[in-house]
Parts: structure tokens; sequence; C-alpha cells
């Protein structure tokens, strides 16, 4: 309660304008009580603090706190409104509270905050994954004429084409088996979710770590060109009792506007 009455007061005097506090850390926190007193998910925390360990905080550690669950996003090209709302599955009205000036696109190259997780609809409740990233598929599950090494192999996953630096977001509820550096795989995220696992390959950013527990619809990292990759994709697996699966089999029909749930819940 004491924290989220000092980041009350510092809005107040003005500070809203930078998205963010500097909040120095005391004795006795920990990454998780930090979340839970500001009410910030520690996903978004370690994407604002990309050098902190979330097991060994250092009293006097400054860490960046946003005044809401939201990232900072840097587009590589050109985008609209539109299309910027659809990469972060939010509504286009919730970028313009915090960014009333943005207008009808964001330059390539250009930060703008966007807000996280505040949009809910029951079409998320009633599918059991969810798309994690906002793109088009370049490569289904199965075998393939493989793009670097020029011939035949099998494709464990779905290769789903975004932007460098795009939100990835967690397909289902479940605990965090395996975050980071894969063979092949890249910077790599893996939830299990109880006899399934669902594979993140090629990030850029890892926002998540052992042990973790993120909900579908979580963000937990950003998309890259890592491991074995001829551009910037995410590698997406569906594995049942460690058996490859095919993952649209699992997800919804329409990957092109699908809400996530309420983070602040």
């Amino acid at each position: 309660m004491r924290k989220i009455l000092v980041f009350l007061m510092l809005a107040m005097v003005g500070l809203a304008l930078a998205f963010y506090i500097n909040y120095q850390v005391q004795s006795g926190d920990t990454l998780y009580g930090i979340s839970k007193g500001f009410g910030i998910p520690i996903p978004v925390i370690l994407d604002w603090n990309p050098d902190i360990s979330p097991s060994s905080l250092k009293v006097g550690q400054k860490l960046k706190i946003p005044f809401v669950p939201g990232i900072m996003y840097k587009p590589v090209r050109t985008l609209t409104l539109s299309t910027l709302a659809k990469i972060f599955f939010v509504d286009p009205e919730e970028i313009l509270e915090v960014n009333p000036a943005i207008g009808n696109s964001v330059r390539a190259g250009k930060e703008v905050f966007v807000p996280l997780g505040k949009v809910n609809t029951s079409f998320t409740q009633l599918v059991d994954y969810i798309w994690p990233v906002y793109g088009s598929i370049s490569s289904e599950f199965g075998w393939r004429i493989h793009p670097i090494y020029n011939k035949t192999m099998f494709h464990s996953g779905l290769d789903i084409k975004a932007d460098t630096g795009n939100p990835v977001f967690a397909a289902r509820s479940g605990v965090v088996k395996f975050a980071g550096w894969k063979s092949g795989y890249g910077n790599l995220i893996i939830i299990d979710h109880g006899g399934t696992e669902t594979y993140y390959a090629h990030l850029s950013k890892i926002n998540v770590y052992v042990g973790l527990r993120v909900e579908k619809g979580d963000f937990i990292g950003r998309v890259g060109s890592t491991g074995i990759s001829t551009g910037p994709h995410l590698h997406f697996e569906v594995r049942v009792a460690s058996e490859l699966r095919d993952p649209v089999a699992y997800l919804p029909r329409n990957n092109t506007y699908v809400m996530r749930r309420v983070l602040s819940e």
C-alpha cells in the first residue's frame, strides 16, 4: 500500500507524462512484491528493466515502473493506428487515451507507449488457445524444404511472420519451464500447461523466467530472429505428452483480432 501511495503522489506532481517513475529498491523488496504493489505484471517490469535479475534485486537499485501495464514500442516501419492496435490486440482508442497526439499513424523508429491487457471479450474465455502474435503464417507444420539447409526436413511448428520487437503473448495459461538460449531455437520460452507445452522461439527478448506462472494472453517477450532463422518471426510449437502436434489444430481459426484477458484483474 505504501508503494501505491507514493506512486500516486508522484503522478499528481506531473511525472505521468514520462509514462513511468524510477523506483528505488528497498530492503525486503522482491520482484513479486513490487509487481503486486504497483499492479504491474512481472514480464512488463522485466521489459522496462532488461538488466535486472529477478532473483537478486539490490537495495538502492533503480527500476522503471510504468504507471499502467504497458510497454514502449518502436515500429521498424510506419504503421497505421489500426495496425498498431492489432499487433497488441487492443482497441485503437486505448492507445489514443495515453497518446492523444499520436494521429492516424506511427512512423518507423518513433517510440510509442502501448497499454496492455485492458480489453477483454468472451471469445478469449471460450477458446482454449489464443494466437501468440499478430502476423501472417510464413511456414506451416510438417515436411518442407528447409530455407537455410535447402533439403527436405520436418518443420516442428508454425512460423508466424512479424516485425522485430512485436509483442508475444502466452497462448495458454501455464508455468514457464524454460527461458533462455537453445540451439536452433535461439531465445526460447517453453510454457508447461500440464501435459501440454508450447514453444516460443527466435525471440529478441525474453521477459519471463523459469517457475513464473503466466495466464493466457500475458505478454511474455518480443519477436526476433535469433538462432537458425532467415528473418524476424515467431516459431510456435504445441507438444502433447512430448509429441509434436500441428498448432493450427489448437488455435482459433481467425487471428485478426483476438482479444486477451484483462491483466489488471
